[in-house]
């Protein structure tokens, strides 16, 4: 009987540990309004940009070359990828694991498709993320650039 009732209580024990960590898993990636900032390094720097030429809102080119660029975007821990706001990308595919999250996209554009892959961190109120990305170029070659994001969570999405 004490054996019995001492393996019933090591089974509740389980189950309940199971559903603690499924639950400190599921919040390991805030829900909310997220700050997501990429820093893309570029083969051969930066191209030059013909005079005139005024970059997006949030995009920047720093003295030290390649790109940076922010957007802010409400995330839920199911589709929490800090991808390209821009309504021509799409998901193609993401997995989550834990605080974990793989995702690929694709952007179309006139010079063709564009496809990343990517995989974040997420840590409290932070995320850190590489991002490489194949950019169809002239005859046919593509470029690669990797991308590092940050992320840093401001809080609840408003306006829903």
């Amino acid at each position: 009987m004490r054996r019995q009732l001492a393996l019933t209580a090591l089974l509740l024990a389980a189950a309940m540990w199971q559903e603690t960590a499924a639950a400190q898993t599921a919040q390991g990636i805030k829900p909310g309004r997220w700050e997501f900032t990429s820093q893309m390094q570029m083969p051969g720097g930066a191209p030059q940009l013909p005079p005139g030429t005024q970059l997006p809102p949030g995009v920047q080119m720093p003295a030290g070359g390649g790109m940076s660029a922010s957007h802010t975007s409400c995330i839920d821990p199911e589709r929490a990828v800090p991808t390209d706001p821009r309504p021509e990308c799409k998901i193609d595919r993401m997995q989550r694991s834990g605080t974990t999250v793989n995702w690929s996209t694709t952007c179309t554009t006139a010079q063709g498709a564009v496809r990343s892959t990517g995989v974040a961190q997420y840590s409290g109120d932070t995320m850190q993320a590489t991002l490489e990305t194949a950019i169809p170029q002239v005859g046919g070659r593509t470029m690669t650039t990797t991308q590092r994001i940050s992320g840093r969570y401001l809080g609840a999405c408003t306006g829903r």
